[in-house]
């Protein structure tokens, strides 16, 4: 239940360091030791000013950190305030709609195909990032219908450190990919 990783704390904190490198520090914690966790490391930062550096694999608690690195592959794909990265991904990609249909990934597939170049799969569910809403509900109404594909429900959702992620992975497989295309051999 994370005994490990509270102990291996404290015995960071013991000399009272200005700076912490901790690396997936709630991996094995259960949901209120890595509330406490936070609660401690919050603490550290805003009274105390110690600089801590924190991986993990948790959107979420990505939310907690005053500056994100998002890295993948080895390289840092975006970076900011998390607000700062919400709200650039709201400006240039819109809103998120998520969509629950009879099936994922046909829908993903059928997304793709047809220009939602960054639709992405998120559980049960397919989320589009959209700046119209109305327009684009409809379109993909009509491509689902097309390949009896059944919708039970749409919504609108606030951007997440998730969409970030994925929208920054998407995008740089994208630009990946134009660039593979444009190499002569």
């Amino acid at each position: 239940m994370g005994i490990r990783q509270r102990l291996a704390l404290g015995c960071a904190l013991v000399h009272r360091p200005r700076v912490i490198f901790l690396d997936e520090p709630t991996s094995g914690v259960d949901v209120l030791g890595r509330r406490q966790l936070w609660a401690i490391l919050v603490r550290l930062a805003r009274d105390e000013g110690v600089a801590i550096l924190v991986t993990t694999h948790y959107m979420l608690e990505a939310e907690h950190c005053d500056h994100l690195a998002l890295m993948y592959a080895g390289r840092v794909v975006a970076a900011g305030t998390p607000a700062t990265l919400r709200s650039e991904l709201h400006d240039h990609a819109g809103t998120p709609l998520t969509v629950a249909t009879t099936s994922p990934s046909a829908s993903l597939r059928v997304a793709r195909d047809n220009g939602f170049q960054r639709a992405a799969s998120f559980g049960r569910t397919l989320r589009v990032l959209s700046t119209d809403i109305a327009r684009d509900q409809q379109r993909l109404t009509e491509l689902f219908r097309d390949q009896n594909i059944s919708v039970s429900d749409w919504h609108v959702d606030d951007i997440t450190m998730d969409d970030v992620f994925v929208d920054s992975i998407l995008s740089q497989e994208q630009t990946n990919e134009s660039l593979y295309r444009n190499v002569v051999v």
